[in-house]
């Protein structure tokens, strides 16, 4: 929307999205005054309930008129687009400013909070979710409360207004007083509790309640005590201590009545700050109160927490409930009885986890989860706190996949493209620590900081985390069948390295092999035949997933020997049978997460047309894994991979209606394109170690022959329309390989950037291509072979281009969306507006090419369980379970 015009609103830049909107700086064409636009997501539009809490919004916070509160000035609709104009607000949040504020910023910080809340809760508004993600702080130090996309409205003598659906908890778990984490009503006084929870974590720098996932922190919100500030900070005065705690009772009855009291408190401590006030006794204080609090009960000094706990709670998510009884009970057994407690959380709609390669990794102290999202054609790096229910995008990571933490839980590495990187979970822009030359299998951040990472078509690779030369520590037995050695683990040693081996001759990794190699040794000893995905965990055993089951097995790692059978100790783990990848991670206390099996079957895909308008028509019916193809020049054949440990190409005829395998010999055989004269088909395949370019004529009557030597793999993308160059992928970067002659290859489209595909035009004389070069992934086209001309074609985001075969159309992906240009290719180039040609339909991969009328488009349907969850499985005390199955004191 950038640089749109929206009614009299000209957008100038995106400022932040959360769930109730999208934030935008716009300028006001009319007033000549500079304001933040905020739209109901898409995704929310179509609810009316969304809709009424969106304009609840702008009706609850208009209706204040205070410095410390952002200023609504209108509410409008504009081609179904709801927004609301607010006063542009030029700083930082809190959180954004947290470790920089100085012990007198953050009393003044909080006064003018407790200023604005008091405000709001004269006019009857309730917040619900203060923290410090809502909490502005301009640059000339006034502190602004924004969004009251949970605020519920009060009005005197009437009904409450609830408008979130019945039985929901609202508000940011850490934040959350015990009346909303048990789905019971809630007033101004909850307010008062989150203003206690902020305000602790800003003098303190930590939460009053703690907890590695929501049930635990949610636990102890609603029953355990917080410490005061001063056992964390002592030199804390203790009137300091007594208001905050008053602000944090759990009973609403025994809570400070009144936040504009709280503001009161605060000033006379910032005047008195060095005069004692151990004489002031808070507890018969007269409060006084702006809204109607004559239904009040007297306090109950007699609560208990088991009580509070158990008090019925009939509005609350039922999922929660039984999430919170169940903690319960494991908290009331003895200790020698807790063995296990599993729950799930769900991961946002908008934010769903992607279903291929190892999309997750829990931070070693439990605090973090971070996991790969895919919910358009592109993915990204999310990092969840395991005490929020938000997770949030990290900036900088599109297009991510593999994500580990680093020992100390403040880096995550990941893999772009054919780059290793790394990025701060505090925040900053990723940087570069080593090209992979390849597409990676697996990573492990180990000790002495150095990370280590599997690859497609060779051993273990180590690299250090400040950056270098990657070096290979562990050697492909090829005369053996070894293809390639991928997810590395470092033993707590340091010198001993676990890794799954990939064989020439495996269908799935069911029969992979799992084995133990000591670093420089170059002697492996294979552990387990039958398996993947193996880890060593703290109790001295190996945990590995075979057919959607976790195996463990007593591991002695001095020996480096298995000792005794497996036992199967539960089902449901995802496993990726084709790759390897299992989709789980664990923490050296006993913490484990997994992804669920969400699928029993990968053979399942089809294939299908896919017109103008996005409607899909089945053109294979015959359920297989497929992955990708093309369609021949003469609109007759579709050159298809099917997915298997070892994949391999195969020809569907059209008008026959059969399909062909094209390729034998074990290791990968992907990404075939066809020739322009329809005679070959040229694809990667593995042979030894490397992924090169290979061809053969499609009907099979002739051998592979070899195009192209490297140690980098190459995948191929496109022909220029005589036949004379072919374009390929390597590193990162766009080549080119004359057919004719020498057949040496040259980098065309060579830089810094990630630019992993490029098509040729019907012409020749062009090429478009994908690149992140300006941050994100737009669509870019230059002039071959010289590169005399560059034009950028996409905006606001584009991958995958295609061209139509008369040259007058170049598609390409946005999000979710199939675009379409119109393009002159003579006398120069020229192109129009991108336009929306329709919405891609979920659970499809492609497009892959488009047919010879430019009508329609080849797509690959998969289910939706194989693509994205949002669920993601918790056990804890998992390791006790474990230690109990394999000595035999528990049968299964």
């Amino acid at each position: 929307m950038i640089g749109q015009s929206i009614s009299h609103y000209k957008i100038i830049e995106k400022l932040g999205e959360g769930g109730m909107g999208v934030v935008y700086k716009a300028e006001d064409t009319k007033l000549k005054r500079t304001v933040a636009l905020k739209f109901l997501p898409p995704h929310l539009a179509a609810s009316g309930q969304d809709k009424a809490r969106f304009i609840q919004e702008a009706q609850a916070a208009s209706a204040l008129n205070h410095p410390n509160v952002c200023t609504i000035h209108d509410i409008l609709e504009d081609d179904g687009k709801m927004f609301i104009v607010m006063e542009f607000v030029d700083g930082q949040t809190l959180r954004e400013k947290k470790g920089t504020l100085s012990f007198k910023q953050a009393i003044d910080i909080g006064i003018q909070i407790a200023d604005g809340l008091a405000a709001a809760h004269e006019k009857g508004i309730v917040h619900r979710d203060i923290k410090p993600d809502n909490i502005m702080i301009r640059k000339d130090g006034i502190v602004q409360i924004m969004d009251f996309g949970l605020a519920k409205l009060r009005a005197s003598g009437s009904k409450i207004t609830q408008l979130t659906k019945e039985g929901s908890t609202v508000g940011t778990a850490g934040y959350m007083s015990p009346e909303q984490v048990q789905g019971q009503e809630t007033d101004h006084r909850s307010d008062i509790f989150s203003f206690g929870v902020l305000f602790y974590e800003l003098i303190t720098g930590q939460l009053p309640f703690k907890g590695v996932h929501e049930t635990a922190l949610m636990y102890e919100i609603v029953n355990v005590d917080a410490a005061p500030m001063s056992s964390i900070k002592p030199d804390i005065n203790q009137n300091l201590d007594g208001i905050v705690l008053e602000c944090l009772e759990k009973d609403p009855r025994e809570r400070t009545q009144s936040v504009a009291q709280v503001s009161l408190d605060l000033k006379r401590f910032k005047r008195e700050s060095t005069r004692s006030l151990a004489t002031r006794t808070i507890a018969t204080r007269q409060y006084t109160t702006t809204t109607n609090l004559e239904t009040a009960e007297p306090p109950n000094h007699a609560r208990s927490p088991m009580k509070r706990f158990f008090f019925p709670a009939l509005t609350v998510l039922l999922a929660i409930a039984i999430v919170l009884m169940a903690w319960m009970m494991w908290k009331s057994r003895p200790e020698s009885n807790r063995s296990v407690m599993r729950f799930s959380i769900d991961l946002p709609a908008n934010a769903p986890m992607a279903g291929g390669t190892s999309p997750l990794d829990i931070s070693p102290d439990g605090k973090y989860l971070v996991y790969v999202s895919q919910l358009t054609n592109l993915t990204q790096l999310y990092l969840r706190r395991m005490d929020q229910l938000d997770a949030t995008p990290i900036t900088g990571t599109e297009g991510a996949s593999y994500p580990c933490f680093s020992p100390d839980g403040q880096w995550i590495a990941f893999q772009v493209g054919d780059k290793l990187k790394k990025i701060s979970v505090f925040g900053g822009a990723p940087e570069d620590i080593c090209v992979t030359s390849g597409t990676i299998r697996g990573d492990w951040w180990g000790p002495g900081n150095e990370i280590f990472y599997g690859h497609l078509n060779k051993g273990i690779m180590r690299v250090s985390a400040q950056g270098g030369n990657p070096e290979l520590v562990s050697f492909l037995d090829s005369a053996g069948g070894e293809i390639s050695h991928r997810f590395p683990q470092v033993l707590p040693d340091g010198k001993t390295i676990i890794y799954t081996i990939k064989l020439n001759s495996i269908a799935t990794f069911d029969e992979a092999l799992i084995a133990a190699e000591r670093i420089g040794t170059k002697e492996k000893k294979i552990l387990v035949r039958g398996g993947s995905n193996a880890r060593y965990l703290p109790t001295g055993h190996l945990i590995y997933l075979r057919g959607g089951s976790f195996f463990a097995v007593a591991f002695d790692a001095e020996k480096l020997e298995v000792q005794g059978p497996p036992i199967q100790m539960f089902d449901g783990g995802w496993l990726n049978p084709f790759s390897g990848d299992g989709t789980f991670a664990f923490t050296n206390s006993g913490v484990f997460v997994y992804v669920p099996l969400v699928s029993s079957s990968f053979d399942v895909n089809t294939i299908a047309w896919m017109d103008r308008q996005g409607k899909l028509t089945t053109v294979l019916e015959k359920a297989r894994p497929f992955f990708n193809g093309t369609i021949s020049p003469d609109n007759q054949k579709l050159v298809l991979t099917i997915n298997a440990a070892n994949d391999d190409i195969w020809v569907y005829h059209l008008v026959r209606g059969t399909l062909t395998r094209l390729t034998f010999g074990g290791g990968n055989h992907g990404f075939p394109i066809w020739s322009p004269d329809g005679k070959f088909v040229v694809y990667m395949a593995e042979k030894g170690s490397s992924s090169n370019l290979f061809r053969k004529p499609w009907d099979g009557s002739g051998a592979d022959e070899r195009l192209t030597e490297s140690d980098q793999q190459q995948v191929p993308t496109s022909f220029t329309n005589d036949g004379k160059h072919l374009a390929f992928s390597q590193s990162g970067d766009i080549w080119i390989l004359p057919l004719e002659n020498e057949r040496k290859p040259w980098a065309f489209v060579n830089s810094p950037a990630d630019e992993p595909y490029g098509v040729f035009s019907p012409d020749g004389n062009l090429m478009a291509y994908q690149s992140n070069e300006s941050g994100k992934y737009e669509v870019f086209v230059v002039s071959f072979p010289k590169r005399e001309g560059k034009w950028q074609v996409s905006s606001g985001g584009g991958i995958g281009p295609l061209w139509s075969r008369n040259g007058e159309e170049l598609f390409y992906v946005n999000g979710t969306s199939l675009m379409s240009v119109d393009v002159s290719l003579k006398p120069t180039f020229d192109f129009s507006t991108p336009k929306k040609l329709c919405e891609i339909p979920s659970s499809t991969l492609g497009p892959w090419d488009v047919s010879s009328d430019g009508k329609r488009f080849m797509m690959v349907v998969a289910p939706a369980q194989q693509t994205t969850t949002t669920k993601v499985n918790i056990v804890l005390e998992w390791f006790d379970e474990l230690k109990e199955n394999l000595s035999g004191r528990k049968n299964k």
